[in-house]
């Protein structure tokens, strides 16, 4: 496992999420448009924050030994999803924000943290934060050039 790429991947996804919420206007930051669910990009910039934080939950997990894959394969992500959004609407963009950064902060400590890089940890990582920056960056994309 290349730890080096895989950082340097979140690092260029994390700064492509930056750029493209950079271009959206603040009167448009809370316009349920960007899906067909009604998101808008503060709800898209919840979720990704949510499941940063929960990596970095499941990365101490993974350190302190009481990690289990299958009690995580039980999860019900849509309705994780859906629960979310419902708390995103209630929060005001600042709070969002400064969330999103923490979530962030913190993942990559409590990876930084970790003994070794198993499997399950990489995964995590790489799933919550490259590989879901990219959907949803390409989602915000789509949504402030169309």
């Amino acid at each position: 496992m290349d730890v080096e790429r895989l950082l340097a991947d979140e690092d260029r996804g994390w700064a492509e999420m930056h750029e493209i919420l950079a271009r959206i206007p603040a009167d448009r930051f809370e316009e349920p448009s960007v899906t067909p669910d009604g998101w808008s990009p503060k709800d898209v910039v919840f979720h990704v924050g949510y499941w940063l934080a929960d990596c970095g939950r499941v990365l101490e997990r993974i350190r302190e030994g009481t990690f289990d894959p299958e009690e995580d394969d039980a999860v019900d992500i849509e309705a994780v999803n859906r629960d979310g959004f419902e708390v995103s609407r209630a929060l005001d963009a600042a709070t969002v924000r400064t969330q999103f950064e923490a979530a962030r902060m913190h993942m990559r400590e409590a990876f930084g943290t970790l003994p070794e890089v198993t499997t399950d940890a990489w995964e995590w990582f790489e799933e919550s934060g490259p590989l879901h920056y990219v959907k949803h960056v390409t989602d915000l994309r789509a949504w402030i050039d169309g």
